[in-house]
């Protein structure tokens, strides 16, 4: 199976992947219907109610095994894949100088976005974009996308996925990893 990173190169298009409508997206999709396996009594043993999406073009997979229904599963497993597809496809900021937060953006102050709304996979790559640009430092990200350093912080810690990339890379770049007390 595939170990979830794009073979390179995928130059990212406009609008992104994780920004496309579900049509648009379900069609660079395959979708797979699979039993799973685990908790959930004989009916889930015996349907092909587990979804598995390959993204084709990045060969990113996302999955959804949680419920005993086929629809549910390929909802939460379109926006799994919207998701990682926004943790994984960095864009490049090559004129930090003159950089603005999409217009958007300022809808969710102090970044206060729920993970079902449609525009966090966005508000994840975003982040994630300038803090690239920003060679990793939360204070120089937070002072780009207009937040505080404990607003970004407290986005990236909320969604563990999220926290655990942005730490991974840092310890790869020899800095130490973030760390979040309330």
């Amino acid at each position: 199976m595939s170990d979830n990173r794009p073979s390179p190169p995928y130059a990212i298009p406009d609008p992104p992947p994780w920004e496309l409508s579900d049509e648009k997206l379900l069609a660079e999709v395959r979708i797979d219907s699979y039993v799973a396996s685990g908790p959930g009594g004989q009916k889930r043993h015996k349907t092909n109610a587990a979804v598995r999406m390959t993204h084709e073009p990045t060969r990113i997979v996302a999955t959804a095994t949680d419920s005993r229904s086929h629809r549910e599963n390929h909802i939460h497993a379109l926006r799994n894949l919207r998701h990682k597809l926004a943790m994984e496809l960095r864009r490049d900021i090559s004129d930090c100088a003159n950089y603005r937060p999409p217009e958007w953006f300022g809808n969710y102050p102090a970044l206060r976005i729920n993970p079902k709304n449609l525009k966090y996979p966005a508000a994840i790559a975003e982040a994630l974009d300038v803090l690239k640009a920003m060679q990793w430092s939360i204070g120089k990200a937070a002072v780009m996308l207009g937040v505080t350093s404990t607003a970004l912080t407290r986005f990236l810690h909320d969604d563990p996925a999220v926290w655990t990339k942005v730490n991974d890379v840092r310890a790869e770049l020899g800095m130490k990893g973030l760390r979040w007390e309330r």
